[in-house]
Protein backbone atom coordinates (compact mmCIF):
# COMPACT_ATOMS: atom_id res chain seq x y z
CA UNK A 1 0.00 0.00 0.00
CA UNK A 2 1.24 3.44 -0.98
CA UNK A 3 0.66 6.31 1.41
CA UNK A 4 1.30 10.29 0.56
CA UNK A 5 0.75 11.24 4.56
CA UNK A 6 4.50 12.02 5.01
CA UNK A 7 6.51 14.30 7.74
CA UNK A 8 10.05 15.39 8.26
CA UNK A 9 12.34 16.05 11.25
CA UNK A 10 15.72 18.05 10.85
CA UNK A 11 18.51 16.11 10.07
CA UNK A 12 20.15 15.16 13.20
CA UNK A 13 24.12 14.93 14.20
CA UNK A 14 25.14 11.63 16.04
CA UNK A 15 28.66 12.50 17.26
CA UNK A 16 30.94 9.41 17.11
CA UNK A 17 29.45 7.24 14.43
CA UNK A 18 30.67 6.52 11.40
CA UNK A 19 27.70 7.64 9.64
CA UNK A 20 26.78 10.56 12.04
CA UNK A 21 24.36 12.48 10.08
CA UNK A 22 20.84 10.56 10.15
CA UNK A 23 17.74 11.69 7.89
CA UNK A 24 15.08 10.90 9.65
CA UNK A 25 11.36 10.89 8.17
CA UNK A 26 7.63 9.24 8.86
CA UNK A 27 5.49 7.64 6.21
CA UNK A 28 1.59 7.42 7.61
CA UNK A 29 3.65 7.41 11.11
CA UNK A 30 5.72 5.03 10.58
CA UNK A 31 8.95 6.24 11.06
CA UNK A 32 12.42 5.64 8.67
CA UNK A 33 15.83 6.97 8.87
CA UNK A 34 18.65 6.93 7.23
CA UNK A 35 22.40 7.79 7.64
CA UNK A 36 25.17 9.48 5.61
CA UNK A 37 28.94 9.87 6.71
CA UNK A 38 28.58 13.62 5.66
CA UNK A 39 26.16 16.61 6.18
CA UNK A 40 26.07 17.33 2.47
CA UNK A 41 25.03 14.30 1.27
CA UNK A 42 22.34 13.88 3.82
CA UNK A 43 20.87 17.09 2.68
CA UNK A 44 20.85 16.25 -0.31
CA UNK A 45 18.70 13.39 0.20
CA UNK A 46 16.53 15.06 2.46
CA UNK A 47 15.76 17.70 -0.16
CA UNK A 48 14.56 15.17 -2.55
CA UNK A 49 12.26 13.30 -0.07
CA UNK A 50 10.92 16.61 0.22
CA UNK A 51 10.42 17.69 -2.94
CA UNK A 52 9.21 14.46 -4.00
CA UNK A 53 6.55 15.04 -1.22
CA UNK A 54 5.18 18.61 -2.55
CA UNK A 55 4.92 17.14 -6.08
CA UNK A 56 2.50 14.65 -4.69
CA UNK A 57 4.16 11.66 -4.91
CA UNK A 58 3.43 8.67 -2.86
CA UNK A 59 5.75 7.05 -0.19
CA UNK A 60 5.91 3.41 0.14
CA UNK A 61 5.00 2.70 3.77
CA UNK A 62 5.82 -0.99 3.15
CA UNK A 63 9.51 -1.32 2.47
CA UNK A 64 11.90 1.84 2.65
CA UNK A 65 9.68 4.36 2.79
CA UNK A 66 10.63 5.65 -0.05
CA UNK A 67 8.78 7.72 -3.11
CA UNK A 68 7.71 6.41 -6.58
CA UNK A 69 10.68 8.23 -7.90
CA UNK A 70 13.44 7.59 -5.66
CA UNK A 71 12.22 3.72 -5.60
CA UNK A 72 15.11 1.36 -6.61
CA UNK A 73 14.66 0.44 -10.26
CA UNK A 74 14.13 -3.57 -11.17
CA UNK A 75 17.58 -4.65 -13.01
CA UNK A 76 17.34 -7.97 -15.34
CA UNK A 77 19.69 -10.49 -13.74
CA UNK A 78 21.55 -11.93 -16.27
CA UNK A 79 19.34 -15.04 -15.52
CA UNK A 80 19.12 -17.53 -18.43
CA UNK A 81 16.10 -19.48 -19.48
CA UNK A 82 17.44 -22.43 -18.71
CA UNK A 83 17.90 -21.23 -14.58
CA UNK A 84 14.43 -19.94 -14.52
CA UNK A 85 13.01 -22.62 -15.58
CA UNK A 86 14.20 -25.18 -13.02
CA UNK A 87 13.37 -23.00 -10.36
CA UNK A 88 10.06 -22.59 -12.10
CA UNK A 89 9.83 -26.39 -12.45
CA UNK A 90 10.52 -26.75 -8.46
CA UNK A 91 8.18 -24.24 -7.75
CA UNK A 92 5.60 -25.98 -10.29
CA UNK A 93 5.78 -29.42 -8.69
CA UNK A 94 4.51 -28.64 -4.99
CA UNK A 95 0.84 -29.76 -4.92
CA UNK A 96 0.75 -30.27 -8.66
CA UNK A 97 -0.86 -33.73 -10.48
CA UNK A 98 1.71 -36.01 -12.13
CA UNK A 99 0.49 -35.80 -15.63
CA UNK A 100 0.76 -31.66 -14.01
CA UNK A 101 4.00 -32.31 -13.50
CA UNK A 102 4.75 -34.17 -16.52
CA UNK A 103 2.94 -31.59 -19.32
CA UNK A 104 4.56 -28.96 -17.26
CA UNK A 105 8.12 -30.56 -18.14
CA UNK A 106 7.26 -30.77 -21.68
CA UNK A 107 6.95 -27.66 -22.14
CA UNK A 108 9.46 -25.92 -20.62
CA UNK A 109 11.91 -28.36 -22.31
CA UNK A 110 10.58 -26.73 -25.77
CA UNK A 111 10.99 -23.33 -24.31
CA UNK A 112 14.85 -23.75 -23.02
CA UNK A 113 15.88 -25.49 -26.59
CA UNK A 114 14.90 -22.51 -28.54
CA UNK A 115 17.80 -20.84 -30.38
CA UNK A 116 20.16 -23.15 -28.50
CA UNK A 117 20.04 -26.84 -29.82
CA UNK A 118 21.23 -26.10 -33.03
CA UNK A 119 24.22 -24.09 -31.17
CA UNK A 120 28.20 -25.17 -32.36
CA UNK A 121 28.89 -28.17 -30.12
CA UNK A 122 25.93 -28.92 -28.61
CA UNK A 123 24.98 -32.54 -27.57
CA UNK A 124 21.95 -34.38 -29.55
CA UNK A 125 18.83 -32.90 -29.40
CA UNK A 126 17.47 -36.40 -28.09
CA UNK A 127 20.13 -36.16 -25.04
CA UNK A 128 19.55 -32.65 -24.33
CA UNK A 129 15.87 -33.46 -24.06
CA UNK A 130 16.12 -36.27 -21.83
CA UNK A 131 18.48 -34.39 -19.31
CA UNK A 132 15.54 -31.90 -19.05
CA UNK A 133 13.00 -33.79 -18.51
CA UNK A 134 14.19 -36.40 -17.15
CA UNK A 135 16.62 -34.64 -14.28
CA UNK A 136 16.90 -30.51 -14.58
CA UNK A 137 12.89 -30.59 -14.49
CA UNK A 138 12.25 -33.30 -11.66
CA UNK A 139 13.10 -31.80 -8.78
CA UNK A 140 11.99 -35.62 -6.82
CA UNK A 141 15.23 -37.20 -9.09
CA UNK A 142 17.72 -38.33 -6.33
CA UNK A 143 21.27 -39.58 -7.66
CA UNK A 144 23.56 -38.53 -10.17
CA UNK A 145 22.49 -38.37 -14.26
CA UNK A 146 24.45 -40.48 -16.52
CA UNK A 147 28.06 -38.73 -17.70
CA UNK A 148 26.03 -37.97 -20.97
CA UNK A 149 23.01 -36.36 -19.43
CA UNK A 150 25.31 -34.42 -16.63
CA UNK A 151 27.56 -32.85 -19.22
CA UNK A 152 24.31 -31.95 -21.23
CA UNK A 153 22.85 -29.53 -18.43
CA UNK A 154 26.48 -28.35 -17.78
CA UNK A 155 26.53 -26.81 -21.73
CA UNK A 156 23.00 -25.79 -20.84
CA UNK A 157 24.02 -23.78 -18.09
CA UNK A 158 26.50 -21.92 -20.11
CA UNK A 159 24.73 -21.73 -23.27
CA UNK A 160 21.18 -20.82 -22.91
CA UNK A 161 19.84 -17.52 -23.57
CA UNK A 162 19.22 -15.07 -21.32
CA UNK A 163 16.27 -14.47 -19.89
CA UNK A 164 15.83 -10.64 -20.89
CA UNK A 165 15.62 -11.78 -24.20
CA UNK A 166 12.13 -12.72 -23.87
CA UNK A 167 12.12 -8.81 -23.93
CA UNK A 168 12.58 -8.58 -27.61
CA UNK A 169 9.07 -9.16 -29.39
CA UNK A 170 11.18 -10.76 -32.56
CA UNK A 171 12.40 -13.56 -30.00
CA UNK A 172 9.60 -13.69 -28.10
CA UNK A 173 7.51 -14.32 -31.52
CA UNK A 174 9.48 -16.63 -33.06
CA UNK A 175 10.01 -18.53 -29.98
CA UNK A 176 5.78 -18.91 -29.41
CA UNK A 177 6.17 -19.83 -32.99
CA UNK A 178 8.55 -22.38 -32.43
CA UNK A 179 6.77 -24.00 -29.23
CA UNK A 180 4.28 -24.76 -31.63
CA UNK A 181 5.93 -27.03 -33.80
CA UNK A 182 7.01 -30.58 -33.40
CA UNK A 183 10.59 -31.83 -33.55
CA UNK A 184 10.16 -32.63 -36.95
CA UNK A 185 9.58 -29.63 -37.87
CA UNK A 186 5.82 -29.87 -38.75
CA UNK A 187 3.09 -28.31 -36.54
CA UNK A 188 2.34 -29.74 -33.42
CA UNK A 189 -1.61 -30.44 -32.11
CA UNK A 190 -3.39 -27.04 -31.42
CA UNK A 191 -4.09 -28.85 -27.76
CA UNK A 192 -0.01 -29.42 -27.28
CA UNK A 193 0.93 -25.70 -28.42
CA UNK A 194 -1.77 -24.35 -26.13
CA UNK A 195 -0.43 -26.51 -23.23
CA UNK A 196 3.30 -25.19 -24.21
CA UNK A 197 2.30 -21.38 -24.20
CA UNK A 198 0.28 -22.08 -21.19
CA UNK A 199 3.55 -22.87 -19.61
CA UNK A 200 5.64 -20.38 -21.07
CA UNK A 201 2.89 -17.84 -19.64
CA UNK A 202 3.51 -18.83 -16.23
CA UNK A 203 6.96 -18.97 -16.32
CA UNK A 204 7.32 -15.64 -17.53
CA UNK A 205 4.68 -14.60 -14.35
CA UNK A 206 6.88 -16.85 -11.95
CA UNK A 207 10.11 -14.80 -13.60
CA UNK A 208 8.15 -11.23 -12.53
CA UNK A 209 6.93 -12.35 -9.10
CA UNK A 210 10.71 -13.36 -8.64
CA UNK A 211 11.95 -9.62 -10.15
CA UNK A 212 13.85 -11.72 -12.80
CA UNK A 213 11.61 -9.49 -15.21
CA UNK A 214 9.75 -6.03 -14.84
CA UNK A 215 7.05 -6.98 -17.04
CA UNK A 216 5.45 -9.90 -18.92
CA UNK A 217 6.90 -9.45 -22.27
CA UNK A 218 3.46 -11.69 -23.36
CA UNK A 219 1.23 -9.38 -22.96
CA UNK A 220 2.44 -6.96 -24.91
CA UNK A 221 2.06 -9.52 -28.16
CA UNK A 222 -1.08 -9.26 -30.11
CA UNK A 223 -2.73 -12.43 -29.76
CA UNK A 224 -1.26 -15.29 -31.96
CA UNK A 225 -2.67 -18.51 -29.98
CA UNK A 226 -3.86 -21.48 -31.51
CA UNK A 227 -7.44 -22.02 -32.00
CA UNK A 228 -8.34 -24.95 -29.75
CA UNK A 229 -11.76 -25.80 -29.29
CA UNK A 230 -13.21 -27.95 -26.49
CA UNK A 231 -16.28 -28.36 -28.31
CA UNK A 232 -17.45 -32.06 -28.62
CA UNK A 233 -17.65 -32.91 -32.58
CA UNK A 234 -21.03 -34.84 -33.00
CA UNK A 235 -19.31 -36.98 -35.18
CA UNK A 236 -17.72 -39.03 -32.08
CA UNK A 237 -21.43 -39.42 -30.37
CA UNK A 238 -22.58 -43.18 -30.39
CA UNK A 239 -26.75 -43.93 -30.00
CA UNK A 240 -27.80 -45.80 -27.68
CA UNK A 241 -27.90 -48.68 -30.09
CA UNK A 242 -24.14 -48.01 -31.19
CA UNK A 243 -22.93 -47.75 -27.72
CA UNK A 244 -24.52 -50.85 -26.87
CA UNK A 245 -23.31 -53.00 -29.83
CA UNK A 246 -19.89 -51.61 -28.72
CA UNK A 247 -20.09 -53.19 -25.39
CA UNK A 248 -21.05 -56.56 -26.55
CA UNK A 249 -18.31 -56.59 -28.71
CA UNK A 250 -15.85 -55.70 -25.81
CA UNK A 251 -16.62 -59.70 -24.59
CA UNK A 252 -15.90 -61.32 -27.63
CA UNK A 253 -12.49 -60.00 -27.22
CA UNK A 254 -9.67 -61.90 -25.55
CA UNK A 255 -9.08 -65.59 -24.99
CA UNK A 256 -11.52 -67.37 -22.82
CA UNK A 257 -8.64 -67.72 -20.22
CA UNK A 258 -7.94 -64.76 -19.39
CA UNK A 259 -11.65 -63.21 -20.43
CA UNK A 260 -9.98 -59.67 -20.84
CA UNK A 261 -13.57 -58.20 -22.58
CA UNK A 262 -15.89 -59.54 -20.26
CA UNK A 263 -14.18 -58.53 -17.34
CA UNK A 264 -14.04 -54.99 -19.13
CA UNK A 265 -16.91 -54.37 -20.50
CA UNK A 266 -18.84 -53.10 -16.86
CA UNK A 267 -16.03 -50.94 -16.86
CA UNK A 268 -16.85 -49.39 -20.27
CA UNK A 269 -20.72 -49.40 -19.24
CA UNK A 270 -19.64 -46.77 -16.38
CA UNK A 271 -18.61 -44.82 -18.69
CA UNK A 272 -21.84 -45.22 -21.05
CA UNK A 273 -24.58 -45.49 -18.51
CA UNK A 274 -23.29 -43.47 -15.76
CA UNK A 275 -20.90 -41.06 -17.66
CA UNK A 276 -18.10 -41.82 -15.42
CA UNK A 277 -14.69 -40.63 -16.31
CA UNK A 278 -12.10 -43.14 -17.04
CA UNK A 279 -10.29 -42.47 -13.81
CA UNK A 280 -12.83 -42.77 -11.83
CA UNK A 281 -14.50 -46.00 -12.59
CA UNK A 282 -10.63 -47.42 -12.04
CA UNK A 283 -11.23 -46.54 -8.07
CA UNK A 284 -15.03 -47.03 -7.90
CA UNK A 285 -15.18 -49.83 -5.25
CA UNK A 286 -17.94 -52.22 -3.79
CA UNK A 287 -18.97 -50.22 -0.93
CA UNK A 288 -19.37 -47.05 -2.96
CA UNK A 289 -21.93 -48.97 -4.98
CA UNK A 290 -25.94 -48.99 -4.10
CA UNK A 291 -27.31 -51.59 -6.28
CA UNK A 292 -31.25 -52.96 -5.23
CA UNK A 293 -32.65 -56.25 -6.82
CA UNK A 294 -35.08 -53.80 -8.92
CA UNK A 295 -35.09 -50.16 -9.96
CA UNK A 296 -32.30 -47.50 -10.14
CA UNK A 297 -29.00 -47.71 -8.30
CA UNK A 298 -26.47 -44.85 -7.04
CA UNK A 299 -22.84 -44.99 -7.08
CA UNK A 300 -21.12 -42.77 -4.72
CA UNK A 301 -17.60 -41.41 -6.35
CA UNK A 302 -15.20 -40.07 -3.89
CA UNK A 303 -11.50 -40.24 -6.19
CA UNK A 304 -9.93 -40.58 -8.94
CA UNK A 305 -6.95 -42.53 -10.33
CA UNK A 306 -4.61 -41.51 -13.15
CA UNK A 307 -1.70 -43.17 -14.42
CA UNK A 308 0.91 -40.28 -14.08
CA UNK A 309 4.13 -42.14 -14.71
CA UNK A 310 6.25 -43.40 -11.65
CA UNK A 311 8.57 -40.15 -12.51
CA UNK A 312 6.21 -37.69 -11.85
CA UNK A 313 4.35 -38.92 -8.51
CA UNK A 314 5.07 -38.20 -5.20
CA UNK A 315 5.18 -41.88 -3.81
CA UNK A 316 6.95 -43.23 -7.15
CA UNK A 317 3.94 -45.24 -8.42
CA UNK A 318 2.87 -45.11 -11.75
CA UNK A 319 -0.91 -44.36 -10.83
CA UNK A 320 -1.69 -41.17 -8.63
CA UNK A 321 -4.97 -41.39 -6.87
CA UNK A 322 -6.86 -37.72 -6.49
CA UNK A 323 -9.67 -35.99 -5.44
CA UNK A 324 -12.33 -35.58 -8.06
CA UNK A 325 -12.34 -33.58 -10.93
CA UNK A 326 -14.31 -29.70 -10.37
CA UNK A 327 -14.21 -31.18 -6.61
CA UNK A 328 -13.05 -29.48 -3.36
CA UNK A 329 -11.03 -32.26 -1.87
CA UNK A 330 -12.93 -35.21 -0.21
CA UNK A 331 -15.75 -33.95 -1.56
CA UNK A 332 -18.06 -36.57 -3.49
CA UNK A 333 -20.56 -37.15 -6.15
CA UNK A 334 -23.54 -39.06 -6.56
CA UNK A 335 -24.48 -40.33 -9.86
CA UNK A 336 -27.95 -42.28 -10.27
CA UNK A 337 -27.12 -44.88 -12.95
CA UNK A 338 -29.93 -46.89 -14.88
CA UNK A 339 -31.09 -49.83 -14.12
CA UNK A 340 -29.23 -51.71 -16.90
CA UNK A 341 -26.18 -50.71 -15.20
CA UNK A 342 -27.03 -52.68 -11.87
CA UNK A 343 -27.91 -55.30 -13.70
CA UNK A 344 -24.45 -55.09 -15.33
CA UNK A 345 -22.72 -54.65 -12.21
CA UNK A 346 -24.18 -57.08 -10.08
CA UNK A 347 -23.69 -60.22 -12.27
CA UNK A 348 -20.12 -58.76 -12.52
CA UNK A 349 -19.25 -58.88 -9.10
CA UNK A 350 -21.14 -62.44 -8.95
CA UNK A 351 -18.58 -63.83 -11.76
CA UNK A 352 -15.67 -61.88 -11.18
CA UNK A 353 -15.66 -60.58 -7.80
CA UNK A 354 -13.60 -57.41 -6.53
CA UNK A 355 -9.78 -56.61 -5.72
CA UNK A 356 -8.53 -56.96 -2.11
CA UNK A 357 -9.60 -53.19 -1.30
CA UNK A 358 -12.86 -53.43 -3.15
CA UNK A 359 -12.00 -52.08 -6.28
CA UNK A 360 -14.04 -53.60 -9.11
CA UNK A 361 -12.20 -53.36 -11.89
CA UNK A 362 -8.15 -54.11 -11.60
CA UNK A 363 -5.69 -55.50 -14.21
CA UNK A 364 -4.62 -59.58 -14.27
CA UNK A 365 -2.96 -59.19 -10.68
CA UNK A 366 -5.65 -57.20 -8.74
CA UNK A 367 -3.40 -53.94 -9.37
CA UNK A 368 -5.05 -50.86 -10.72
CA UNK A 369 -6.48 -50.99 -13.59
CA UNK A 370 -3.91 -49.60 -16.58
CA UNK A 371 -5.33 -47.32 -19.41
CA UNK A 372 -3.20 -49.43 -21.69
CA UNK A 373 -4.97 -52.40 -21.11
CA UNK A 374 -8.31 -50.90 -21.54
CA UNK A 375 -7.88 -48.91 -24.62
CA UNK A 376 -6.38 -52.25 -26.55
CA UNK A 377 -10.02 -53.95 -26.09
CA UNK A 378 -11.52 -50.69 -26.83
CA UNK A 379 -9.77 -50.26 -30.12
CA UNK A 380 -10.52 -54.24 -31.01
CA UNK A 381 -14.38 -54.09 -29.68
CA UNK A 382 -14.55 -50.94 -32.38
CA UNK A 383 -12.99 -53.06 -35.34
CA UNK A 384 -15.69 -56.01 -34.40
CA UNK A 385 -19.38 -54.11 -33.88
CA UNK A 386 -18.35 -51.30 -36.61
CA UNK A 387 -18.48 -51.20 -39.80
CA UNK A 388 -15.56 -50.21 -42.19
CA UNK A 389 -17.20 -47.01 -42.87
CA UNK A 390 -17.62 -46.10 -39.09
CA UNK A 391 -14.68 -48.15 -38.07
CA UNK A 392 -12.78 -45.46 -39.99
CA UNK A 393 -14.21 -42.70 -38.94
CA UNK A 394 -14.01 -40.57 -35.57
CA UNK A 395 -17.28 -42.66 -33.92
CA UNK A 396 -16.56 -43.53 -30.64
CA UNK A 397 -12.78 -43.73 -30.83
CA UNK A 398 -12.02 -43.15 -27.83
CA UNK A 399 -13.71 -45.04 -24.24
CA UNK A 400 -14.00 -41.18 -23.02
CA UNK A 401 -16.07 -40.85 -26.30
CA UNK A 402 -18.66 -43.23 -23.93
CA UNK A 403 -19.17 -40.46 -21.56
CA UNK A 404 -19.83 -37.56 -24.50
CA UNK A 405 -22.47 -39.84 -25.49
CA UNK A 406 -24.09 -40.45 -22.17
CA UNK A 407 -24.08 -36.56 -21.06
CA UNK A 408 -25.28 -35.80 -24.91
CA UNK A 409 -28.45 -38.35 -24.59
CA UNK A 410 -29.07 -36.90 -21.00
CA UNK A 411 -29.14 -33.14 -22.77
CA UNK A 412 -31.09 -34.09 -26.15
CA UNK A 413 -33.45 -35.58 -23.70
CA UNK A 414 -34.31 -32.80 -21.63
CA UNK A 415 -32.96 -33.14 -18.44
CA UNK A 416 -32.20 -29.65 -17.06
CA UNK A 417 -28.64 -28.58 -17.74
CA UNK A 418 -27.71 -28.26 -13.82
CA UNK A 419 -28.60 -31.64 -13.02
CA UNK A 420 -26.68 -32.84 -16.02
CA UNK A 421 -23.97 -30.82 -14.51
CA UNK A 422 -24.01 -32.47 -10.87
CA UNK A 423 -24.30 -36.00 -11.93
CA UNK A 424 -21.34 -35.17 -14.51
CA UNK A 425 -19.16 -33.34 -11.61
CA UNK A 426 -18.94 -30.40 -14.48
CA UNK A 427 -20.37 -26.92 -13.87
CA UNK A 428 -22.90 -25.87 -16.00
CA UNK A 429 -20.73 -23.13 -18.43
CA UNK A 430 -18.50 -25.96 -19.22
CA UNK A 431 -21.14 -28.64 -19.73
CA UNK A 432 -23.18 -26.46 -22.14
CA UNK A 433 -19.73 -24.77 -23.73
CA UNK A 434 -18.50 -28.29 -24.48
CA UNK A 435 -21.89 -29.95 -25.85
CA UNK A 436 -23.50 -26.61 -27.97
CA UNK A 437 -22.90 -29.03 -30.94
CA UNK A 438 -24.58 -31.78 -29.54
CA UNK A 439 -27.55 -30.66 -28.36
CA UNK A 440 -30.75 -30.40 -30.77
CA UNK A 441 -33.66 -31.53 -31.36
CA UNK A 442 -35.41 -29.57 -28.81
CA UNK A 443 -36.51 -26.15 -30.43
CA UNK A 444 -40.31 -26.52 -31.05
CA UNK A 445 -40.80 -28.36 -27.59
CA UNK A 446 -39.02 -25.80 -25.52
CA UNK A 447 -40.83 -23.21 -27.66
CA UNK A 448 -44.11 -25.15 -26.57
CA UNK A 449 -43.07 -25.24 -23.35
CA UNK A 450 -42.75 -21.40 -23.46
CA UNK A 451 -46.30 -20.64 -25.19
CA UNK A 452 -47.86 -22.86 -22.34
CA UNK A 453 -46.24 -20.87 -19.83
CA UNK A 454 -47.26 -17.50 -20.87
CA UNK A 455 -50.81 -18.84 -21.40
CA UNK A 456 -53.29 -17.48 -24.36
CA UNK A 457 -55.70 -14.76 -23.60
CA UNK A 458 -57.31 -14.03 -27.56
CA UNK A 459 -59.45 -11.62 -25.75
CA UNK A 460 -56.30 -9.17 -24.96
CA UNK A 461 -54.75 -8.61 -28.75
Amino acid sequence: MKIGNVQFWKTQVRAGRRKPYQVRWAVDSRPFTLSYATSTLAEQFRNSLVSAANRGEHFDIEKDGLPTSMQPKVEIRETTIYEVAVMFAKRKWRGSAGNSRRNSAQGLVRVTLFRTQDLDGAPEVKVLREALREWAFRPNHTGTPPEALANALTWLAENSRPIKDLQDADFLQDLLEFIGTRYDGKPGKPASTARHRAVLTSMVNFAVERRILPYDPIELLAPTGPDVSNEVDPRIVASPEQARSLLVATTYVGTWEHQRGPQLMPFFACLYFAALRPEEAVQLRQADCKLPSSGPGLLILSGASTRAGSGWTDDGGKHETRGLKHRAPNEGRDVPIPPELVRILVRYIEEFGVAEDGRLFRGPHGQLLDATRYLDVWHKARALALPPELYNSPLARRPYDLRHAALTLWLNSGVPAADVAERAGNTVPILLGTYVRCIHGQKDQMTQRIIDALGDDPGLF
